[in-house]
C-alpha cells in the first residue's frame, strides 16, 4: 500500500515556504541595516576624535605661544600690567575682560585648521612666593616674590569641536643667592 500524494495534500503546502522565505529576507535586511548604522556612527565618532585632537593641538600650541610671550617679551616679570596693555599686547590686569589675540600664522598647522585660528588670553593673577626664604630677611629680597598669569588659549571652528586649556605660570623662580 503505497501512498500518492493527493492534490489537495500538495495545494496545503503551497506559500509555506514563500512565508519563511520572506520573514528570513526581513530579518537579514534589518541585521544588515542595523551594521550599516553602526558603521556610520563609528565613522562620526571617529572624526569627532580627530576634529578634537586638533583643536587640542592647536590649543596647546596658542597656550605655549603665549607661555613664550610672557616669559620672553617684555618685562612682564616686573611690571604690573594695564588696561591699554591688555589691548595692545593680550596681558591682561586681574579681573579685566578677555582679550582674545590669535596666534601668529605660521606658528599651527593651517591647512588642518581651515578657518579655526587659535587664541590666547592672559591674565596677571597678581604675585606669588619666589624660592622658600627669600622673604626671610629684612629688608625683603627683590626676588622675594614672582608674578603669576593665568594663560586660557582656546581652538574653535564652526562644525568642529571647542577645545579651551589652561595654565598657570610664574614669570621667574629666581635662583637662591642670585
Amino acid at each position: 500500500m503505497s501512498r500518492i500524494p493527493t492534490v489537495s495534500a500538495a495545494r496545503d503546502q503551497q506559500g509555506v515556504a514563500l512565508i519563511v522565505v520572506l520573514i528570513l529576507l526581513i530579518v537579514m535586511s534589518i541585521l544588515g541595516i542595523v551594521i550599516m548604522r553602526s558603521s556610520a556612527m563609528q565613522e562620526r565618532m571617529s572624526a569627532n576624535l580627530r576634529d578634537r585632537s586638533l583643536g587640542f593641538q592647536a590649543a596647546e600650541g596658542a597656550l605655549r605661544f603665549a607661555q613664550d610671550q610672557v616669559l620672553g617679551a617684555g618685562n612682564w616679570d616686573t611690571q604690573i600690567p594695564t588696561p591699554a596693555d591688555c589691548a595692545n599686547d593680550g596681558i591682561c590686569p586681574t579681573g579685566s575682560d578677555p582679550v582674545w589675540v590669535e596666534v601668529l600664522p605660521g606658528t599651527y598647522d593651517e591647512d588642518r585648521l581651515a578657518g579655526a585660528v587659535p587664541e590666547y588670553w592672559i591674565e596677571y593673577l597678581g604675585v606669588g612666593p619666589g624660592y622658600k626664604g627669600a622673604c626671610d630677611t629684612l629688608p625683603p629680597s627683590v626676588d622675594c616674590q614672582s608674578p603669576m598669569y593665568r594663560v586660557t588659549a582656546r581652538s574653535r571652528g564652526v562644525g568642529r569641536a571647542d577645545v579651551v586649556v589652561q595654565a598657570n605660570i610664574v614669570s621667574r623662580i629666581p635662583e637662591p643667592g642670585t
